[in-house]
This record gives structure tokens, sequence and C-alpha cells, in this order.
């Protein structure tokens, strides 16, 4: 087995030496031509074969023709079907715009009708909030007015009260009220006379005992006076009522004033001389004693 160095030399040396060799020994050509026979096709069959390729070719053209045409007729349907198409399509869209168009007008009519429709309305709930507030201010004018009559009858029942109290007292119609049922007659009733509203129960100190052990302002030693004071902000107004008077009354009430200011000297003392039927001589006499005359 020759080496592939041998082989390659023996290659070349062959493909110098065989042209001359065929020159001069033809022989050799046909010797060499059976042998690619083998190998290659002669040419007879290669002329054959190239008449089959051509065959085939001819058919592939003619088939490719007839694919042709069948794209041609398919491509005329498929444009006749877009053609088609195209044209109920625009149809559609007439028939859309004109839906469109009726859509739209019925829209605005609605709307128009609708905006009306709020428009009144709106005039209504205006009228309605009118209404109302003037409702609102309606009642609460009659809610003034009621807590008015209210205030004012509260105010009349109050001085009625009142009133119904200094009767009372100026015609001594205290009957057996004691404690602080009196004090409250008392206070109202003052309240009334003085007129006052700042007279409470509590300031009203009913018969109070002095007692004039020395005889300072009365002749006797000794003597006990009973006085009714009202008591508030450190100052003792000492009163005394009477249904009718004179004027010894109105010097008996000024020594008692006297004595209670001689025992207290701390506090402010003032005498308050209470008669409805009083003369002017009496009148009189309170204003000689600085006493205050409510009658």
């Amino acid at each position: 087995m020759l080496a592939k160095q041998d082989f390659s030399q023996m290659q070349d040396y062959i493909l110098q030496a065989l042209p001359q060799l065929l020159r001069q020994n033809p022989e050799i050509a046909t010797t060499i031509e059976g042998m690619l026979a083998h190998q290659f096709p002669r040419r007879d069959e290669f002329i054959q074969l190239l008449n089959e390729v051509k065959l085939l070719r001819e058919d592939t053209n003619q088939r490719f023709k007839q694919v042709e045409q069948r794209i041609e007729l398919l491509q005329e349907e498929v444009n006749q079907l877009r053609d088609n198409m195209n044209k109920r399509f625009e149809e559609m869209n007439k028939r859309f715009e004109l839906l469109q168009a009726e859509m739209d007008r019925r829209f605005e009519l609605l709307q128009a009708e609708m905006n009306q429709r709020f428009e009144l309305l709106q005039e209504e709930v205006k009228q309605l909030r009118e209404d109302m507030k003037e409702e609102k201010r309606e009642r609460l004018d009659m809610k003034h007015r009621l807590i008015k009559v209210e205030s004012t009858v509260d105010r009349m029942d109050k001085k009625i009260t009142q009133f119904d109290a200094w009767l009372k007292l100026v015609t001594g119609n205290v009957g057996d009220q004691k404690g602080k049922d009196a004090e409250q007659l008392f206070a109202l009733g003052l309240s009334y006379g003085l007129k006052r509203t700042d007279i409470k129960p509590e300031t009203i100190q009913l018969r109070q005992i002095f007692r004039d052990e020395e005889g300072i302002v009365f002749p006797k030693k000794g003597k006990s006076i009973e006085v009714d004071i009202l008591a508030e902000n450190g100052k003792f107004s000492v009163f005394e009522v009477k249904t009718t008077a004179i004027e010894t009354d109105v010097v008996t009430f000024a020594r008692k004033i006297q004595l209670i200011q001689h025992q207290i000297p701390d506090k402010q003392v003032t005498g308050i001389f209470i008669s409805p039927e009083a003369s002017d001589s009496v009148k009189q006499c309170c204003a000689e004693y600085d006493l205050m005359f409510v009658g």
C-alpha cells in the first residue's frame, strides 16, 4: 500500500505524462473512457438526461403558468370580493352616518328637554328654598314672640307673686308662716316694695332680739327690742312694717336703729319704715331721723 506522499507524487507524474501517452497510444483514451463510463454518464446518456431536464422544465413552466392563471383568477375573485365588501362598508358607513345623525338629533332634543326640565326644577327648588326660608323666619319670629310672651308671663307671674307677698306684709296677713316660708314671703314682698330683684330669702333675719342693758337709748335699762333685718354685703337694713302709723312709731323705730348701731359699730345699719297709709307728718318724721320711707 502506497504511502500518502508516494501517492501524491504518482498523481503528479500521471497528470504530466498522460497527454503524451494519449497522443502515442489513442486506444488508451478508449480504455479511459470505459473506466469513466462506470463513474459518469455517457454523452448519449447525458443528452437524454438533458432532454428529460428540458421536459421537466417545460412541464414545470406549464404548471407554473397554470398556477399563475389560477392565482390571477383567485386575485380577480378577491378583487371582486374586496369591491363588494368596500361597497357594503360604504353602505354601512352611510347607514351608520344616518343613524349617528338621527341619534345626535334625538340626543340634542333630549338634552334640550332635560335642560328645560332642569331649569324648571331649579326654579322650583329655588322657590321651595325661599318658601322654607320664609317659613323658617316665620317660625323664628313666632318662637321669639312665644319667648317674649313666656318671659312676660313669667315676669307678670313673678310680679303678681311679689305683689301678693307685699300685700300680706303691709296688711299684717302673714298668718302662721315661720322659718324659711316666712323668709321667702318677706323676700318677695320687699322685692316688690323696694323695687329690687336681688333680695334672697337667706338675707332675711326675722325677729332678732337686742337688749339695752345700760339704758343708753331707752330710759329703762334692760329693755328688749325685736326687729327684722335685711343683711347683705356687710350692711344691715332694719325694716319695720306698720299698717297704720303715727309719729311716735317712727321715733321708737329710730331708737331701735340707734341701739343696733351702738351694739354693732362695725356694720352699716340703716332703717326702712314701711307704712302704706302713713300721713305726711309720718313721712316728714322719717326724713328727720334719716330713715327710708316706703309707702
